[in-house]
């Protein structure tokens, strides 16, 4: 039972021992000639350390997206869409296609590489813009910004008087319009009964007077 555990232990030791050597390979990429990755060289002070460098890369990345928008944009999409970052797999080549059929798949972009030959060559013929000009334009990202409010809440109260003067409108005409119509054709009713009544007495006032 000794040996069996001392077998396990040893056998998980090397086992330790190979991913170990595997990571100092991912981390330095250089290895004597039996095989055996080159330790990596220890940093000459604190700040040098790994742990102090991923510390000093979040500190950056945090001030350039509290100054500079688009980083902050950027952090946001990553945040709500990370498989767009992540990068895509190579798709492995069938098996079935002849050099005849590679050749005409490859043919069938070929107009595509003189455009984006030209395309990149256009790009190296753009000037700089002026790092002072881009800075101001940096700097007026606030004043914007506070502008779009402004203009938002703008937006807002047109919204809303438009809203209010449209029930005003609906007001006066339910009330000064089709109210006033009303109104007249009441008026006019009673003018029409006051009318016939007159009519009437003047008759009878008529009649009377003959018969005497």
């Amino acid at each position: 039972m000794t040996l069996e555990n001392e077998a396990v232990a040893g056998a998980t030791i090397e086992l330790l021992e190979s991913r170990l050597r595997r990571l100092i390979y991912l981390l330095t990429g250089d290895a004597n000639w039996t095989g055996v990755p080159t330790a990596p060289a220890k940093p000459a002070s604190l700040d040098d350390s790994v742990s102090r460098r991923l510390l000093s890369l979040e500190r950056e990345l945090e001030r350039l997206s509290r100054n500079i928008p688009a980083v902050r944009d950027v952090l946001l999409l990553h945040d709500r869409f990370p498989d767009l970052f992540r990068p895509t797999p190579p798709q492995t080549l069938p098996e079935n296609l002849t050099t005849q059929n590679l050749a005409s798949i490859v043919l069938s972009y070929a107009s595509a590489f003189p455009e984006t030959a030209s395309r990149l060559t256009s790009l190296n013929d753009l000037p700089i813009p002026d790092t002072q000009t881009s800075a101001s334009l940096i700097q007026l990202q606030p004043r914007l910004d506070q502008l779009a409010q402004v203009q938002e809440e703008q937006a807002k109260q047109i919204s809303e008087l438009r809203v209010r003067t449209a029930r005003a409108l609906q007001r006066w005409y339910e009330v000064a319009l089709v109210g006033g119509g009303e109104c007249w054709a009441e008026w006019e009713g009673r003018l029409e009964d006051v009318e016939r009544e007159v009519k009437r007495e003047e008759v009878m006032r008529q009649r009377r007077a003959k018969e005497l």
